[in-house]
């Protein structure tokens, strides 16, 4: 079987380190990136409405459209997948922290300025965890996200990865090889999500379990 074939002579395990790498590093620099602009709009408002012309702007922009800009910029691999990466996981992780922001409710605030918590306080202490069930549901869709815009990056512009490694093996007539990538990728966001998903219900095991 070509899958385990490949897999013995570790050819599948180099390629999908190179892509885990990429979708690493997207999902952290467009996560991070999205949640604190997103939560930071809800917070402040007035930042929502400034940004909201470019925020609507971008965000519907197919990823894929910005690999020509970025090969300009970044050529050809790594930073190329990170920076395509980033940017589309970033709108999923900004569009569940602004969303997280108001989860707090009246309530809730009112209680914080009752028991005397300035506003870096209530940020901290009453916003912030009210909005971190939503935030990490953006995550994990991000998470997805990260993990088919890199593999689809590594098909245009990337000398290895399982994206380049299927699209060589397609148009060299090696189809045994192009299924056993597209069956690693597969394995690989599976493996991911199951990662993303432990993680999730230990920083979030203060909530009750209906609520993870």
């Amino acid at each position: 079987m070509e899958l385990g074939r490949l897999a013995v002579s570790g050819e599948l395990a180099r390629q999908g380190l190179a892509t885990l790498l990429r979708v690493l590093g997207g999902f952290a620099a467009g996560g991070v990136f999205g949640v604190a602009f997103g939560f930071a709009c809800g917070v402040w408002p007035g930042l929502g409405r400034a940004s909201r012309l470019t925020v609507e702007f971008l965000r519907p922009m197919p990823s894929v459209a910005l690999i020509p800009i970025g090969i300009l910029f970044l050529g050809l691999g790594f930073g190329l997948c990170v920076a395509v990466a980033g940017f589309a996981c970033a709108w999923p992780a900004y569009v569940a922290a602004l969303a997280g922001s108001g989860a707090a409710g009246a309530e809730l605030r009112a209680t914080a300025r009752v028991y005397g918590l300035t506003r870096g306080e209530t940020i901290v202490y009453v916003l912030a965890p009210a909005a971190a069930p939503q935030v990490m549901a953006g995550l994990r869709v991000a998470l997805a996200v990260a993990v088919a815009v890199t593999v689809t990056t590594e098909m245009a512009a990337s000398p290895d990865g399982l994206g380049s490694f299927i699209l060589e093996s397609s148009l060299s007539r090696r189809p045994e090889a192009m299924y056993a990538g597209i069956v690693a990728v597969g394995l690989l966001g599976f493996l991911l999500n199951a990662a993303f998903v432990a993680a999730r219900r230990r920083l979030l095991r203060w909530l009750p379990e209906g609520c993870r």
